[in-house]
């Protein structure tokens, strides 16, 4: 495998050198990049989100494999690529030799800051230019200039990076009139039994603070894959008025969701005594996070009229047809909407 790395390595290197330009990536570091970059490879989720909704037919592959349900509302030629693998939680799965076949002029990265051990390391392997983004919510707008910049779609880039700045701005705006002490009780349940979570402080969980929430979970963030496992006991004690039921792909969806409403110990919890338990939507990509990318944003409209319809009267039903047409190349179906927000909305 070595020789064949430093084979396509060799490749990659004069091809770089004919034509090439000076990039500059969300972490400051100068690359040099070909003029013209048709091709991208992902390396971690949060990317493949960006550049499936900026511009599905430069990707080359996937770097997680997209569920039925998610295929579903996605387009060709793009759902049907192949399965590479990535560096992303626990998963690092990335073929890099199968990568190389099939010829990315870029590899990108969007993930946490402040470590770049990873993608300088697949840089080294490859001889490929590894770019990296930022995943904070708040940098959803940067990342998209940078894309643009980098695929020379800047127009396409404007215009979603327009909306999103558009969209967190209202939001950011009409919370920060909400006292501290009046802002919603959220628990945010993941996994099968809803007895795992993320706090506040966790990208996996930074929607439910930015849309007002204030996130009741007291325990340790895990700042990598995240689903910190808590007892029903903690919840008691919690309390929360609102329960946001999330989905990853280890966990069935709706099975947490379905089993709350019967559960005698969660029967005790205010959420839901009060029929205060929402499944975040999760096709093609969930509302709330996995991955953390600019799929919350509409899941941040969805969560700030769920916490505070007083004060947010969006019509979440229009705004979602809206931002499936213009982020993922899809007109849904009223059928395929009312599938979407089913257990979304309150009963």
């Amino acid at each position: 495998m070595r020789k064949i790395l430093a084979a396509f390595t060799l490749a990659a290197t004069l091809a770089a050198s004919c034509e090439a330009r000076s990039f500059t990536d969300m972490a400051g570091r100068k690359l040099t990049i070909p003029d013209t970059v048709k091709k991208v490879y992902c390396m971690s989720p949060t990317c493949q989100v960006m550049m499936y909704t900026l511009a599905p037919d430069m990707l080359v592959g996937w770097n997680y494999e997209p569920t039925p349900g998610e295929k579903a509302l996605l387009v060709e030629p793009a759902k049907s690529l192949p399965v590479l693998g990535g560096w992303f939680g626990r998963n690092n799965t990335g073929n890099l030799e199968q990568i190389m076949k099939v010829h990315p002029d870029v590899m990108v990265s969007i993930g946490q800051s402040g470590n770049s051990s990873v993608e300088e390391r697949v840089q080294a392997q490859t001889g490929l230019p590894v770019i990296i983004g930022d995943w904070s919510l708040e940098k959803i707008a940067d990342n998209y200039r940078m894309l643009g910049e980098l695929t020379g779609r800047q127009a396409r880039a404007k215009e979603l990076a327009e909306y999103v700045t558009a969209a967190l701005t209202k939001v950011k705006s009409t919370v920060a009139k909400i006292p501290a002490d009046k802002r919603r009780r959220v628990y945010y349940a993941e996994g099968a039994k809803g007895l795992n979570t993320d706090p506040g402080g966790s990208p996996h969980s930074e929607s439910i603070l930015f849309a007002g929430g204030r996130n009741v979970a007291e325990v340790q963030a895990d700042h990598g894959f995240g689903e910190v496992p808590v007892s029903m006991e903690q919840i008691f004690i919690w309390n929360p008025e609102i329960i946001i039921a999330g989905y990853d792909h280890e966990h069935s969806p709706g099975a947490f969701y379905t089993a709350v409403w019967s559960d005698p110990m969660w029967k005790q919890v205010k959420a839901v005594k009060d029929r205060a338990v929402y499944e975040a939507p999760q096709f093609p990509f969930n509302w709330i996070d996995r991955p953390p990318s600019v799929n919350r944003v509409i899941g941040i409209k969805w969560l700030a009229e769920t916490f505070y319809p007083d004060l947010f009267h969006e019509d979440i039903r229009a705004e979602t047809k809206k931002f499936y047409k213009l982020f993922y190349h899809r007109d849904l179906t009223d059928a395929e909407l009312n599938a979407l927000l089913a257990q979304a909305v309150k009963h």
